[in-house]
Parts: structure tokens; sequence; C-alpha cells
């Protein structure tokens, strides 16, 4: 491996609504357990996009940097850092991924045993520019309490840049969620990564029709390649109305038993209750944003409904969606989920092409660097 320098570039949020600048950072000393690593690939998402825009529900103190889902290579490791998560030996030039640090301490952590719900989690993508923990920067340091995970050799980094966020945040929300039925019908809601890879579960755990409603058409045609039955797109469908007939047509009148949000649209939420049939279940994955919409909760009742919500993921969720991809690459074309590639110097095109919606999963490549 190269010389590490001492500095570093990073692309840092300063002012809420303002451009990300390009800064040149300290790369702090790598203390015991801890691991400093070369950023392959970052992955860009909707969360980032409201973050850069100050309407994110978590409000993190700038300046900061970016970038919570990243594919590193280890050039430093701490000591006594020897294995990740599932045991096996790391070493210097792995690959690896890693969730937020949680303080194994609280009662979230030691009681309910649900880390997600860490009281005194410490994320990254929010951390200031000392801490060099967010992925749109040449270089990141993992802290001694982060749990890591090894990249499978056989995986591309296109193909596993999604695990980490929308895919291990999926993984997580279905596990909370409980089992899809054998060939009860599915509806998702958005075509982005959350929506394509809750398409992903739900196929491979029985559904009988997989319907995916978003816009704009590149993704859903990337939801047909990775077996969706049907798509509707909402810019040639646009009310709500429609849409509902289209997806009663699809599911013998009677609606969905399964609707997955993973739009991040807060209006999408009553579209949701709406088309879901009696009995069935609503699983809530892709709001993030502080955005508002009213709603009629008596609806709850008289369809007997359940709604679950998730966020986020912990180390195992990060773990099971890299192993689903190993065994799936064959079948599906992963890595197609990566739509462009930027340097880091062009964050802000790329950031800019996310929220027009011109992008599936654009990520930063440092790869040349």
């Amino acid at each position: 491996m190269n010389k590490i320098p001492q500095t570093c570039k990073a692309a840092v949020l300063e002012e809420y609504g303002k451009p990300l600048q390009i800064r040149e950072v300290f790369i702090p000393e790598v203390e015991a357990g801890g691991i400093l690593v070369k950023v392959e690939m970052a992955g860009i998402c909707g969360t980032d996009v409201h973050q850069q825009k100050g309407d994110l529900t978590i409000k993190a103190p700038l300046p900061n940097i970016q970038g919570h889902e990243t594919i590193g290579r280890i050039v430093k490791l701490g000591t006594g850092r020897v294995h990740d998560a599932g045991g096996e030996h790391l070493d210097i030039g792995d690959r690896i991924m890693w969730a937020h640090a949680d303080c194994g301490e609280c009662y979230w952590c030691e009681i309910a045993r649900d880390p997600v719900l860490c009281a005194r989690r410490s994320g990254y993508g929010f951390a200031p520019p000392a801490a060099l923990r967010g992925g749109f920067a040449e270089y990141e340091y993992i802290t001694p309490a982060t749990k890591v995970v090894k990249v499978p050799r056989e995986l591309t980094d296109e193909e596993a840049i999604g695990v980490g966020c929308a895919f291990r945040s999926v993984v997580a929300g279905y596990e909370r969620f409980g089992k899809i039925g054998l060939q009860e019908d599915v509806v998702i809601q958005g075509a982005g990564p959350i929506g394509l890879y809750s398409l992903l579960v739900a196929k491979e755990s029985g559904a009988r029709t997989t319907i995916v409603v978003g816009a704009p058409q590149v993704r859903l045609d990337l939801a047909k390649r990775w077996g969706a039955d049907h798509v509707i797109n909402i810019e040639e469908i646009k009310t709500t109305t429609e849409r509902k007939e289209r997806i009663l047509a699809f599911t013998h009148g009677r609606g969905p038993e399964v609707v997955v949000e993973g739009s991040g649209v807060p209006s999408a939420f009553n579209e949701g209750i709406d088309m879901i049939q009696k009995g069935g279940r609503y699983l809530v994955l892709g709001q993030s944003s502080a955005g508002l919409t009213s709603f009629m909760p008596s609806l709850l009742t008289s369809k007997c409904l359940t709604i679950v919500g998730n966020a986020s993921a912990a180390i195992p969720h990060f773990y099971k969606a890299l192993q689903f991809i190993k065994n799936k690459r064959t079948k599906y074309p992963l890595a197609d989920i990566v739509s462009h590639k930027y340097q880091l110097e062009q964050i802000n095109e790329a950031l800019a092409n996310m929220e027009a919606g011109k992008e599936i999963k654009p990520v930063i490549d440092n790869r040349g660097r």
C-alpha cells in the first residue's frame, strides 16, 4: 500500500442549502481497535440530499462530512482489531463496510437488544471534519466501537455499494416487519434503491405479484430487470385514483396484502394506506424528511391494518445483505443499480442529479485517485 498522507481531500458541508466545499482535512491517528481506510466508493442517497438542504430529521452540527454508505480498503489497523463481525480475519488491503457505532451500554442495546435504536449511537456521515467519519472524502476513520464486515471477494464494488444504506435498511425493515406470506401480492412505492431492494426481498420471499410504483422510467426498467411483475409510472399515470384502479386490477380487486413505502414522499403514506386491502400490512422505510402529511387514523381500525416503520440497520443486516448479493449475483444484474460514477470534486453535481431524479444510485468513485 502507498504511504499514508497527513491530510486528504473531503467534501465538507459548511452551510445548509449551500454547495459542499472541497477542503484539505487532517487524517486522525489510528488508536487501538481503530481502522483507517482509503475510500474506494461512496454511495449517494436521498438522505444525503435532505441533509445537504437542511430538511433531514437529523440536524447534525456544522461543518460535517457527509456520506454514510461506503466501501473502504484497509490501509491501517489499530492494535487488537483482528477480525470482522463475522469472525473473518482482517488484514491490510481488505475491503470492508461498517455500521453506525452503537454504545453497547444503553437500554436499547442491552435490554431491548435492538441496537438500531441505541440512545447514544455514533453515526457516519454526520461528524465534523476532524473526526473524518464521512464517505465523501479520500480516507475515512473507523472508530474502535464500530463493527465492520468484509466485502466478499467475489463481489464488485458496484454490486456491493447499495448495502451501505438501502439494502441493509431493507433487510432490517423486513426483519422487523415479518415474513412476506407465500403468494401474497406486494406493492412497492418508490423505484429508488430502497424500493428496488424491497422488490428483491419480496420476490425471493415468495410473493405472488410484485408491483413497483414510481419514476423515472430508467428506474422502472431496472425494476423489470430485477423481476417486477408490473410497474406503474407516476409520470404517466398521475392520479392516485388511476394508480389504485391499476393496482386493484392486478390484485383480484382486493388490493395488495403488503405495501412497502420506499419513496420518501410524505403524501405516499396516504396512498399506501388507501390501496392496501383490509387486514393488510404496511412497511414504511423511505420517510426521512421533516415533511408533513394529514392522515385519518380511523382507517387503521376500519381496515384492521398493521403498520411497521424502520430506520437504518445494525451489522447483522450488512452481513446478510452482502451474503444475499453473493448468492444471487448471477440471477439479477445487481451492479446495474449504479447509474453514474462521479469524482469527489463533482459531488455537488451528483447531489443535484440525485435530487432531480436523474439517478438510481450515483457514487463517488475514488479507485483511480
